[in-house]
């Protein structure tokens, strides 16, 4: 055999590991940023991820059959590094330039959602398609340049899957819980192109014969061209594309199941996500390591059949263990690493093994690399959108587990099926694997479900919905009225308090002449019900989560007579892309960002390119409201100083009975405010629904004694803050300042906490 030095193995082996990283990095951005656009649902996540995975499979497909017939791949693979690098810098564009376009085909489609979607994900494609499509292109070049070079396909296609996973997991890791919090999504972005650009330098320097020579290829002794052992007939190869298709789609399914059960026990912030994204990732590379012995292996095609029926195995395990996990509550690996490890681990050694499988000539390798990878990617792309938008919603998540398992069970058998000696190969474990599974799947019942109705002990649950969106349940104590509970995803939402009723009334009475207003998140419908109340008002509700919009029955009685009202309108959207699409002026925009501070996707509304959205959006004597709940010390006065900066003229407003406040911010000055509040109370429907459950707003004095401060004092208060943005979305990564024992973080502030220093500062 030819042998080669150990640095050279070494040091492509480290450049792939950097490349994965700068990969996922990469694509951890481009969800936050298209998510802006596209609007923060699972349907654009879906199809976010749709899109990153179809330029996988292109690039995969498309170069797999040119990396056998290139000459020098080190050098080639060193211009894909390159230009992987250039064509991510590129993307930094997403968030502005498309936006005059998206604005033209909602126009032009007289205000069609799903016209306005289709035209933003072709931009997304036509963005994404470039960098996305070269990455796909890198593990069956380097697929090719190793087997030519080595001869072992599942020690070299192992070694460099595995490798290349990890380095994903690091990369996961990286961004989400350092780069993005520590120096923002652009900067992170060139942080990724630096890498692709130090991964071409290193692959152009491995690379021989750089005076125009041709790389040598030799053939390693004691391998012949065609891949030695290979027991699978031409109908097996493909029976296991097919499957390992399949694999795909149920691989990016359970991601999706997955990580809405564990948000229950990890909550909904980046770093959850980050931490079980990084498992599965982990696993995978770590089983691609495991496979790369694959040429040791007796029967390969038998070793797939029963790593198909493991996987299942695994799955169906994932779904009983689930409720079991009360232990790790709390923390962000534990959860993850026990429920979906076994079947990441599995998933991994999988790769290599089918790649032997389907492998006939080693001088085509990168052909078959790329062929099987792109099949597996298109599965994943099948796969996330199938489960966002028909299983999930049709069926939940446990019982979406259930039909995965389903699937790859079939795949098990399919795979036995072709094998030269058929169903006859079967042995007593994998009948016991079998029946196994059938008696988790038959006992297993609904996990998810069953715990969040643990969380609700001595109420009774009114409804429970699971949508692509998410789960909703609503639950109370039928005798009391105002013991009512909204859970979306298994977390509290809201309550049935006064001072969401003055979210609609004050910016209204603190308007000039309102004649409509939005309101941004619904939750039970309080601060929507009052608004419609003002019958010379129109009024428009915009809710991401589709059930919390029929939900509203179980918190209001009146709520169908509510939304019958010639003047309520109800939009199933993510509040900040409609504001983006609507270019009309209104009077009044009141903004309740879903808790916590650091929940995903909560900072696009409380960052400054969305204040300067709402304020661009009221008319000139307009108002916009923004509740603020009590919180950690620095986050809340970064957002503070974030709307003060926006607004000319802001007041911050006690809430009545929850120690949390409002901003109000206007382009006019507030003038009168007195007097506008005490004519808001000369209408007797206002009053009568401000009293309805207390007393705390039942006189204009006592609104009034709500009011704590104007801008300046604000400003002053939170000066040594920085401004929220886009591109640092600091609020939604606190771990460092978590971690500090003596950080402010650890400080809550509340409207009771901003008039104590007011009260200090004035002595």
């Amino acid at each position: 055999m030819t042998v080669l030095g150990r640095r050279l193995p070494i040091a492509l082996c480290l450049l792939f590991l950097f490349s994965g990283s700068s990969g996922l990095i990469y694509e951890v951005v481009w969800l936050r940023m298209l998510s802006r656009t596209l609007g923060s649902t699972v349907y654009a996540t879906s199809t976010i991820l749709a899109v990153v995975m179809a330029g996988l499979a292109l690039g995969s497909f498309i170069f797999g059959r040119v990396a056998d017939r290139v000459r020098r791949p080190l050098l080639f693979y060193a211009c894909l590094e390159a230009a992987i690098g250039a064509s991510a810098l590129l993307s930094l564009g997403l968030n502005s330039w498309p936006i005059p376009l998206y604005r033209a085909i909602y126009s032009l489609a007289g205000h069609s959602r799903a016209a306005l979607t289709l035209g933003q994900i072709a931009v997304a494609v036509a963005a994404l398609l470039i960098p996305t499509s070269l990455m796909g292109a890198t593990l069956p070049t380097l697929s090719a340049y190793g087997v030519r070079r080595f001869g072992l396909v599942g020690r070299v296609v192992g070694t460099l899957y595995a490798l290349n996973t990890l380095g994903a997991a690091a990369g996961v890791l990286v961004s989400g819980f350092v780069l993005i919090g520590t120096i923002g999504e652009t900067r992170t972005v060139i942080v990724g192109a630096i890498i692709n650009g130090l991964v071409a330098i290193g692959a152009f320097l491995l690379s021989p014969g750089r005076a125009n020579r041709p790389e040598r290829i030799a053939e390693p002794s004691g391998v012949s061209l065609t891949v030695a052992d290979n027991s699978t007939s031409r109908r097996a190869r493909h029976m296991v594309l097919i499957i390992f298709a399949v694999s795909g789609f149920v691989s990016l399914a359970l991601e999706i199941v997955w990580s809405r059960m564990l948000v229950l026990y990890e909550g909904t912030s980046i770093y959850a996500f980050s931490s079980m994204l990084a498992v599965m990732l982990v696993g995978i590379g770590l089983g691609g390591s495991l496979g790369r012995t694959v040429e040791r292996w007796k029967d390969p095609l038998l070793a797939l059949a029963r790593l198909e029926l493991g996987i299942a195995l695994a799955a169906a395990y994932s779904l009983a263990v689930f409720g079991f996990l009360q232990q790790a509550y709390g923390s962000l690996l534990l959860p993850p690493v026990i429920m979906i490890a076994p079947a990441a681990l599995l998933m991994g050694v999988a790769f290599p093994v089918a790649v032997r499988c389907y492998s006939d000539y080693a001088h085509i390798i990168g052909r078959r690399v790329g062929e099987l990878y792109a099949w597996n990617t298109i599965g994943c792309i099948l796969g996330s959108l199938a489960c966002g938008f028909l299983l999930l919603p049709q069926f939940g998540a446990a019982h979406t587990g259930a039909i995965l398992v389903g699937f790859s069970l079939i795949g098990s058998v399919a795979l036995l099926s072709v094998h030269p000696r058929g169903l006859r190969r079967a042995r007593v474990i994998d009948v016991v694997g079998f029946v196994v599974a059938a008696i988790v799947l038959a006992t297993v019942g609904d996990p998810f479900r069953d715990h969040i109705y643990s969380r609700l002990k001595n109420t009774t649950v009114f409804a429970h919905v699971e949508e692509a969106a998410a789960s909703t349940t609503a639950a109370g104590d039928p005798w009391n009225p105002l013991s009512r509970h909204l859970l979306v995803n298994g977390y509290g939402m809201t309550g049935l308090i006064t001072g969401n009723k003055l979210m609609a009334d004050l910016p209204l009475w603190l308007s000039d002449s309102p004649h409509d207003a939005v309101v941004i998140c619904m939750g039970m419908g309080t601060t929507f019900r009052s608004a419609v109340r003002h019958r010379d008002i129109d009024v428009t509700v915009v809710e991401l989560v589709p059930a919390v919009t029929r939900f509203m029955r179980f918190y209001h009685p009146d709520a169908d007579s509510v939304m019958a009202e010639p003047n309520a309108h109800v939009v199933v959207n993510d509040g900040r892309n409609y504001l983006l699409m609507d270019q009309r002026k209104v009077d009044v925009i009141t903004i309740d960002p879903a808790p916590p501070l650091y929940s995903a996707g909560t900072v696009n509304l409380y960052s400054r390119e969305f204040v300067r959205l709402c304020a661009d959006r009221i008319s000139p004597g307009g108002a916009v409201c923004l509740w603020i709940p009590p919180g950690p010390l620095s986050e809340v006065e970064m957002i503070i100083r974030t709307f003060a900066v926006e607004f000319p003229y802001v007041t911050a407003w006690a809430g009545p009975t929850y120690p949390g406040f409002f901003l109000v911010g206007k382009l006019k000055p507030f003038d009168d405010i007195e007097g506008r509040v005490r004519r808001g109370f000369m209408d007797p429907t206002t009053v009568a629904d401000l009293d309805e459950w207390d007393m705390s707003c039942a006189t204009p004095e006592r609104v009034l004694s709500l009011l704590i401060c104007d801008r300046d004092a604000l400003l002053a208060f939170t000066r040594n803050r920085p401004v929220l943005t886009d591109d640092h979305p600091y609020t939604e990564f606190p771990m460092w300042r978590m971690r500090e024992e003596n950080s402010e973080y650890h400080v809550d502030l509340d409207a009771i906490e901003l008039r104590r220093w007011l009260r200090s500062k004035a002595k």
